[in-house]
Parts: C-alpha cells; structure tokens; sequence
C-alpha cells in the first residue's frame, strides 16, 4: 500500500462514545489520509472497537498499549507510526469541519507553508470553511503561534517540521500549547486561517478542558521550557507573558500570590518586565505543591 498524503492523528483514552462521530468525520473529509489512532490503555473498550474498524478499513491504524502513559506520549506513537507527508492532530472527542484537511492541504502548498493552524469553536455543530478563506501568512511561526494563543490540536504541520521538532513535549501532561510552540519554533513559515475549522465537544465533568489547575500548571511549564533555548526577542516576551500569566492564573484560583505573583503579572502587562530569578524559584515551588496534578 502506498504512503498517504495525510495521517491524521488522535491520542485515545476513554472515548469510546465519541470514536464513531470522529471515524465518520475522518472519512468524509475526502483526501488520501490515513487515521492512526494510540490507545492509552483504556477502559471503556476504546481499543477493542479501533481494532475491529481497523479490521474492516485498512485506512484505519489502531495502536493498542496495555499502560497509560498521557496524550502527548501517545501522541508521539501515533505520529512515530504515521507514513504520511503531513500530520494532522486531532482529539479524540473533537471534529474537524468537513473540508478543514482539504483546505489545510490546498493552502500549505499555495503559500509553501509548514503549518496551518485555523480558529476553534467549542459546542457548536461543524460548519465547513469557506472556498477563498481569509488567511494571515506569518515566515515567523513561533511568534504566530505565541501571540494566537494556540491551545488546541486540529492543525497541519509537515511531518519532517515535526520530527526536527521532537514533537509533543513528553515531560508535560497536556501538550495542547506546548505542540504548536515547539513546531513553529521549527517551521519556516505559517498561515493561520480566520475562520473555524476546529471543533471542540461541550466539557463534561471530570474533563481534562475543565481542569483549570492542570493547564495552568503544564501551561506554566511549556513556557518556561521554551524560554530555555535561545529565542527571538519578539517571540521571547510574548512566551514570557503567557509564562506570568500561568502564575497568576494558578494563584487566582488556588488562592494567595497577590503579593508576588499578582504584582509581577502587572509588571509585565505594564512594562514587559519578566519573571526573576527568585520570582521563578517561587513560582515553580507552588507549582510543585498543587495537589492533584498529572506529572509524567
């Protein structure tokens, strides 16, 4: 069988009542893709039922694991296994507009591009893109995903722009924002269209989209961990203020900070200061002591 186009990706752990909408949105996006599916050990016979639809579509790839070892590691396996020309992530509760991987696919090669990224909408039924969508066109892709925000999956990278970027960072459990920074740290250039392509499913409870802690935590951590390498200054002060804002954010919520982590937040919305050293140490300790927090 020949190498796909596209290999679209999706890391899994108790999703089996939204599995059969996903495979049903896979298959109707209507390009030469292949659907690689990671199984993190579920429960809910998520992995029995991708097995059998591998079984009877050979588009279909199931990946079955017996350890649960979080999304962005089995995010990798999937993206390890794929054989396609692009990626395209995917979670496993989310569905993408009808025509968001042909479009993604048409724009990358009309403006030569390494990524494309698109808006999300959360709750709403898919609608699909427009045949002449606005685009913004970036030859600074860090810098784009940094000031856009992206905390989502639901985009196009080129498959050899995620293998130089290590792909999903595996010392952090959501990789939501992480994967987006560390593939335009890697890209040469980036569209973002203006329009929704992304569909994300109503949060339910017990949802990792509704636990605040969590992502403010690893949100945290993804800044800091791009702050290590040597950066442009733009794109260096936009990650810096997400970096502060993560601390705040947490202390907002978990109570405290407002005589450290509050008056750096202003700091740095006033005059771009960032964090010190000592104020680093501090926010990586309450970090360290929230409870209830997924560390691999």
């Amino acid at each position: 069988m020949s190498a796909p186009v596209l290999s679209i990706l999706s890391a899994v752990y108790n999703k089996r009542a939204y599995l059969p909408a996903l495979l049903d949105n896979l298959r109707a996006q209507g390009v030469d893709a292949e659907f690689v599916f990671a199984d993190d050990a579920s429960a809910d016979g998520s992995g029995d039922w991708l097995q059998s639809e591998a079984a009877r579509d050979g588009r279909v790839r199931a990946i079955r694991n017996d350890v649960n070892a979080g999304p962005a590691v089995r995010l990798n396996q999937a993206a390890a296994a794929a054989r396609g020309v692009w990626l395209l992530p995917v979670d496993a509760d989310d569905l993408l507009s009808a025509n968001a991987a042909a479009t993604f696919l048409r724009v990358a090669a009309e403006q030569d591009a390494d990524l494309v990224f698109a808006r999300s909408e959360r709750g709403a039924a898919p609608r699909d893109l427009p045949d002449s969508p606005d685009l913004t066109v970036s030859d600074d892709p860090l810098l784009l995903a940094a000031r856009r925000k992206i905390v989502r999956m639901g985009y196009l990278a080129r498959a050899s722009v995620w293998r130089d970027a290590g792909g999903a960072d595996e010392r952090l459990f959501v990789q939501d924002q992480s994967l987006p920074l560390r593939l335009g740290a890697a890209a040469r250039r980036a569209v973002y269209l203006e329009h929704t392509a992304y569909w994300l499913s109503v949060q339910e409870e017990g949802s990792l989209s509704r636990n605040t802690l969590q992502q403010h935590h690893d949100r945290y951590l993804t800044m800091t961990h791009m702050l290590a390498r040597d950066l442009p200054t733009d794109a260096r002060k936009a990650i810096e203020a997400q970096r502060v804002s993560a601390w705040w954010k947490m202390h907002r919520e978990a109570g405290g900070g407002r005589f450290d982590a509050l008056p750096a937040y202003m700091a740095n919305r006033a005059m771009g200061r960032g964090l010190s050293p000592a104020q680093v140490a501090r926010a990586e300790a309450a970090f360290a002591a929230l409870p209830g927090i997924r560390r691999p």
